[in-house]
């Protein structure tokens, strides 16, 4: 799944022996609790919503959502029922089941009319050999984000067009990791687009913080993929005038408020993963962490997160304590009788804890007054993926191989007779 770490060989061999013991990694239903007086109902199942990495809600009722490494775009039809040929199948670049891959979907806010859908992946470009240290050689694959465009006809894809392919190659020192990211419509109706850091932190440190490459950095464009009006480097002539944000890691979640407010997911390799809200022109600090292994979640420059988190147990700058933040997405005007408005995070990792205990990933709701987290709370112990709120305030989130969405569960509300 998306934002995989190169610490991710410990993970699972802490949480290994835990995950054998617990039997079905995608949390069976008849197993799964619930908080808020919540269940889930099964969307998509099958093999046909392996590793979904995005979700994107049409007017019209229907659901498009991608499965990363498959490169597949696929349709659920207002109905409920699923589309039996995909909407589309990119050829993705993928290395190891890391961050690669088909990670950013979106429609157009003038879908209705255009029926415009844009997908952010990763395209292969070339293999090439290096010698490892004991002088044998090791192959790695050599891959660059691109951001395309394409439209909607009877529910399949027409008119490829390519918006933006202007990214650095990856490094062939770094398969795999922190490439392209997610992407979302904001409420000024231009397209953000989060960019990783390349796992570059350690050779060239000073891309990240270079306003001349998008590496590291939140974009804002207009729907040609060209810099948006009123980008904060626009006047910077040694700019890429894209830049909204910059230094992150990872290609980060993120979402917008009901008051147009950008929150967004950030760590290091090992821990500190933040929350931050995202501000134009801001610096949020990668790669200045100071020395590994990164145990002062403070110790960066610029701004700082409001909340960080962390796996059971364990604090935020221990080591070893990221959760791999997956999904983000406000829920605004809640429907459900006991969740309230909340920002609604899945955590791909939240198992492996230091007690031994195993879960795969987390869907939590962050109760946020302001710059302020106020509550945290797990509502189901099943996450991994991508999490996102329709226009209706219903909670839609991926395990590995499944769609769900959250219902009122009239049992648990009942009174009880007794």
């Amino acid at each position: 799944m998306k934002r995989r770490y190169f610490l991710g060989i410990v993970v699972l061999l802490i949480g290994g022996l835990a995950a054998l013991a617990c039997g079905d990694d995608n949390g069976g239903s008849g197993s799964e609790e619930f908080a808020f007086g919540l269940r889930a109902e099964t969307v998509v199942a099958d093999g046909l919503a392996d590793d979904v990495s995005a979700i994107a809600f049409a007017p019209d009722g229907r659901i498009f959502f991608a499965e990363q490494f498959k490169g597949t775009i696929r349709i659920i039809n207002a109905d409920g029922t699923l589309q039996p040929e995909p909407f589309t199948q990119i050829v993705v670049a993928d290395w190891l089941g890391q961050d690669w891959g088909l990670t950013g979907l979106a429609l157009d806010p003038d879908f209705e009319a255009n029926h415009f859908v844009y997908a952010f992946y990763t395209e292969f470009l070339r293999t090439v050999s290096i010698p490892r240290d004991d002088g044998e050689p090791a192959e790695h694959d050599v891959a660059r984000p691109k951001l395309v465009r394409m439209t909607e006809v009877n529910g399949r894809s027409q008119d490829l067009t390519v918006i933006s392919e202007d990214f650095p190659e990856t490094s062939d020192l770094a398969p795999g990791y922190n490439a392209n990211g997610e992407l979302h419509f904001g409420p000024d109706g231009f397209l953000y687009a989060s960019v990783g850091d390349y796992d570059l932190f350690d050779k060239t440190p000073d891309l990240i913080t270079d306003l001349g490459t998008p590496v590291g950095k939140l974009l804002r464009m207009t729907k040609a993929g060209a810099a948006a009006p009123g980008n904060p480097f626009e006047n910077d002539q040694t700019a890429d005038a894209r830049i909204f944000a910059y230094g992150f890691r990872e290609p980060f979640p993120f979402t917008f408020s009901a008051t147009g407010a950008i929150y967004g997911t950030d760590n290091t390799t090992i821990s500190c993963e933040e929350l931050n809200v995202i501000e134009a022109g801001g610096y949020y600090g990668w790669p200045e962490m100071g020395e590994f292994p990164f145990d002062d979640c403070l110790a960066a420059p610029g701004n700082q997160a409001i909340h960080h988190f962390s796996r059971e147990g364990l604090e935020p700058n221990a080591f070893v304590s990221f959760v791999e933040m997956s999904g983000l997405s406000f829920l605004a005007n809640s429907s459900y009788e006991l969740l309230g408005d909340s920002l609604i995070v899945c955590e791909s990792q939240k198992g492996a804890a230091a007690d031994g205990t195993h879960t795969d990933g987390a869907l939590l709701a962050l109760t946020v007054a302001g710059n302020q987290v106020t509550a945290s709370e797990v509502i189901t112990n099943f996450c991994f993926g991508e999490a996102h709120v329709d226009p209706d305030g219903t909670i839609y989130y991926a395990t590995r191989t499944e769609i769900r969405r959250l219902v009122d569960d009239p049992a648990r509300l009942a009174p009880d007779p007794f």
